[in-house]
């Protein structure tokens, strides 16, 4: 077998809203061998991977895969079976997953979601090499793969307390963007986004945080406010220590000033030989060194969010018991069979490993690990009690006194943390504490909540909630509404003159699309930026309080979404366009690809559909929210039967926009006003006026401003760059246009008669990623429009250079179009020069533009050296164009 391709779909995707794997799979020979025609088969995998017995299938019950393999079924399947149960067994809890045929005999699309995108490519890579070694009676080493999807989940996933706050965030609506590799997120968009790193967040005082690391600072600044803290010293030396040690009395505990995760900490150190191993081990961790008192008691870790106290725990090291007859190397082994302990954080408890603080401790008491430890003899692992490296925790949040509560709440604030982890020695936290016998040992910065998560015994605390809401007040209104647009044509032109709408009634808005990034209006950075980039870039930005997120087909093939959800989604049309492209084999996959964008609509927004398009209307049923329909046609049948079942549409009625809903009618602007539609002559920029009024209406906006912010938006090289951008040359026009394809060349058709009644000649160009076919249908499309073509290879992507402008030119050959009507000039601006050369009055050049400014640059030229100032005119607005009679 043969993976063709394989990617990670980030985001919500035609197959899923959960992020997905996606794999082009050959599957060669085994195409003639389904699973009941290879002897052993479904026997030999079952005893490999006994769990896939729980995968119903299709079967809808238990041992139902099983089923599937007896009967007979296809190695793409099988392999989408195989990578959901290795991420599951590595503690990646993962279900979905679907296998397609495609035209290509042998050649299936298997997608399955995952949890952590390495581990997940991993796994589809690995299944396949697991159904062949199957397959072929080979050995395979499902441990060592168990082991590796492991290790590439702990080295990518979200600790458990990110992963809370994640999780809790989500429950309320709350969207999540990873920003990093690590635990850098950001909570909300735009203006609204907060950000946490762990536990940190962007509000945490620095300063606090510095406090917090310097272990012996905080603890006088605890004692001058009258908090119990053991006694200590800071030195830098052994013989500092060793005075400080003897004037404190031992027992005493050593510590690095500075660190953290329990390094170099030894407790109840009891001898001068033991000081000198101690002090080494924190030394080599932070330079300045703390030796205190030990306290005899307990350990505690309370944990005070925004100023209040919301769990407690009491943690214990890693340890072992003795029974008189195992060695400590055997009772390591017999604590971590216990079922609860697992690889970093897949289980309640994580195992214990003997590492360089194991054997300190060892050396310590005089052990080694082949040593058989006494019956009933408690020795301790480590010096710290972290879950993380084997300890357990027991939930006491509710046996606290309240004046330990009040205590702990004041430290909160007497070091400044807005989120803090107290740690405590102490008999018991029932009763105040007694400075005699009881103290606070060490305050952190970015506590862990996995002990109160998932407490080894006791009650379960979710901390992340009081986290959240403190970021995100109940009260207060987090949303930054994101319109999604998509279609075949029309989408930047739509999601322009909506951003255009919203910044003119004041709102700084993010837009994303085609033409690049802009913010608040400004261009941050050209390209195409259509896909899923785009969108978290807009999302990112701090001071955007509303989304445009053009989105276009290749972006959600490609990566899905770049948003969990959207408040409006506008589908402006489907055509046969990329048919044939990136598994795209028909219209009905075209608009299944497209339909992401309105399946994504929450169900408090709105889909803006065009009832105009038959194919639009037919995807009403997987639309969000509530449906808005837009049509050119007051009397669409589907937009009459909408309105009757208390819908809202947007329709031309003469030349009035008009919103119908229960209601009376509203008159929004005449057409004749909206200057991108070119007083109605430009009937495709009319329909997307219309999607752009249902959608502002969608959000709420008021009609005057709805018609204040579409009458002021001209397709001017500006604002609407290489959008029906014309140039008055006096005697002839020339029209920058971006229209690349079949149904904007039919489109353009329609309306450039009304604009010039000379002849049309057309610089243009193919795209080399679409079929031979694909482009041949565009140069007969060219032939049915203009009088001269001129083909440029602005865009051939893989294809040979002049390759493309061949297949155009033989489409348009093929309709009978004159071979003395149409030339090849590979260079863009050389055919812009050659198209200068042979027009004549009356006549009218359009531009077919890929990048707009080097064109429109070019083009100025002529315009400043064939134009006299005083008669030309450089404009897009529509009293600039006369209209023929």
């Amino acid at each position: 077998m043969k993976i063709l391709e394989q990617r990670a779909l980030r985001g919500p995707n035609r197959y899923s809203r959960y992020p997905t794997i996606f794999m082009l799979l050959d599957i060669e020979e085994f195409e003639e061998q389904p699973s009941d025609t290879i002897p052993g088969f479904p026997e030999r995998l079952m005893q490999l991977i006994p769990s896939l017995y729980n995968h119903q299938c299709s079967v809808g019950e238990p041992g139902g895969f099983l089923q599937r393999l007896q009967r007979g079924t296809w190695a793409g399947h099988i392999v989408e079976h195989i990578a959901l149960e290795a991420q599951c067994l590595a503690g990646m809890e993962v279900g979905f997953g679907k296998t397609f045929n495609t035209e290509t005999t042998g050649v299936y699309k298997v997608v399955y979601r995952y949890r952590v995108e390495s581990a997940g490519l991993r796994a589809g890579q690995a299944a396949v090499a697991l159904f062949e070694a199957v397959a072929c009676e080979r050995p395979f080493e499902i441990e060592t793969l168990i082991a590796e999807l492991k290790e590439l989940r702990e080295n990518d996933m979200l600790g458990p307390s990110t992963h809370s706050i994640v999780e809790e965030a989500k429950r309320r609506g709350i969207p999540t963007q990873r920003l990093n590799a690590d635990s850098h997120i950001q909570l909300g968009y735009g203006i609204k986004q907060r950000h946490i790193q762990a536990t940190l967040t962007d509000q945490t005082s620095a300063l606090g945080v510095e406090i917090a690391d310097e272990k012996f600072r905080t603890k006088l600044l605890l004692r001058q406010a009258g908090i119990p803290a053991p006694e200590g010293a800071l030195v830098s030396s052994l013989s500092e220590i060793k005075q400080a040690a003897e004037r404190i009395g031992f027992p005493v505990a050593i510590k690095p000033e500075v660190g953290n995760h329990g390094r170099g900490i030894t407790a109840r150190v009891s001898s001068v030989k033991e000081l000198e191993t101690a002090f080494m081990s924190a030394w080599t961790v932070c330079e300045s060194v703390i030796v205190e008192k030990s306290l005899t008691g307990f350990d505690f870790r309370v944990l005070v969010i925004n100023g209040k106290l919301v769990a407690a725990a009491l943690r214990e090291p890693a340890h072992v018991i003795g029974e008189g007859i195992s060695s400590i190397g055997q009772l390591i082994e017999m604590t971590n069979a216990d079922p609860r302990r697992g690889i970093g954080h897949e289980r309640v408890l994580t195992t214990i490993t003997v590492d360089t603080m194991t054997l300190r401790l060892l050396t310590l008491k005089g052990f080694t690990v082949d040593d058989v430890l006494p019956e009933n003899e408690k020795l301790y692992l480590k010096s710290t009690a972290n879950l993380s490296t084997g300890g357990t925790a027991r939930d006491v949040t509710d046996e606290v006194h309240q004046d330990v509560r009040l205590m702990c709440e004041r430290i909160a604030r007497l070091i400044g943390m807005d989120c803090i982890g107290i740690d405590i020695v102490a008999p018991g936290l029932q009763q105040p504490l007694n400075s005699e016998s009881a103290g606070v040992v060490e305050v952190n910065a970015a506590p862990g909540f996995r002990m109160h998560l998932d407490p080894t015994e006791g009650k379960a605390r979710n901390v992340a909630g009081p986290f959240v809401e403190m970021l995100f007040p109940s009260t207060v209104n987090f949303d930054v509404p994101i319109i999604a647009v998509t279609g075949t044509n029309g989408k930047t032109t739509t999601s322009k003159l909506i951003a255009h709408a919203l910044k003119y009634s004041g709102k700084n808005v993010g837009l994303a699309g085609t033409t690049g990034i802009e913010i608040d209006g400004l261009t941050i950075t050209a390209g195409d930026y259509s896909g899923p980039e785009g969108a978290r870039v807009v999302l990112r930005e701090p001071t955007v309080d509303h989304a445009v997120l053009e989105v276009a087909r290749g972006g959600i093939i490609r990566r899905g979404l770049g948003f969990e959800d959207c408040h409006i989604g506008i589908l402006l049309n489907v055509d046969e366009d990329h048919i044939g492209t990136d598994g795209v084999e028909d219209l009905d996959d075209l608009a299944l690809v497209k339909s992401t964008v309105i399946e994504v609509v929450r169900p408090s927004g709105f889909s803006i559909l065009n009832a105009d398009d038959a194919v639009v209307v037919g995807l009403k049923d997987r639309a969000g929210g509530a449906v808005i329909y837009f049509s050119l046609d007051s009397e669409n049948v589907t937009v009459t039967q909408h309105l009757t079942e208390g819908g809202t549409a947007v329709v031309l009625e003469g030349d009035d926009v008009i919103i119908r809903s229960n209601g009376p009618p509203v008159r929004v602007l005449s057409i004749l006003d909206a200057p991108i539609t070119l007083r109605g002559i430009v009937t495709f920029n009319t329909a997307n006026v219309l999607a752009a009024v249902a959608a502002l209406h969608g959000l709420g906006m008021a009609v005057n401003t709805i018609r204040n912010g579409i009458s002021t938006f001209h397709p001017s090289a500006t604002q609407n760059p290489g959008r029906m951008n014309i140039i008055d040359f006096v005697t002839f026009k020339v029209i920058l246009d971006y229209g690349h394809n079949v149904p904007a060349i039919n489109a353009l058709g329609a309306a450039l008669p009304q604009i010039s009644n000379g002849r049309k000649i057309v610089i243009a160009h193919g795209t080399g990623n679409r079929t031979d076919d694909n482009i041949r249908e565009f140069g007969a499309a060219l032939a049915s429009v203009y009088d001269h073509i001129i083909v440029a290879d602005i865009d051939p992507r893989n294809r040979v250079l002049g390759e493309t402008p061949e297949l155009v030119k033989s489409g348009a050959l093929e309709t009978g179009f004159s071979e003395t009507e149409i030339e090849i000039i590979i260079d863009p601006l050389q055919a812009i020069d050659r198209a200068f050369s042979i027009v004549q009055p009356g006549d009218l050049i359009m531009v077919q533009v890929d990048e707009v400014a080097p064109m429109l640059k070019h083009v100025m030229k002529h315009f400043k050296n064939n134009v006299p100032r005083s008669e030309g005119k450089f404009s897009s607005q529509s009293e600039s164009i006369k209209i023929p009679k």
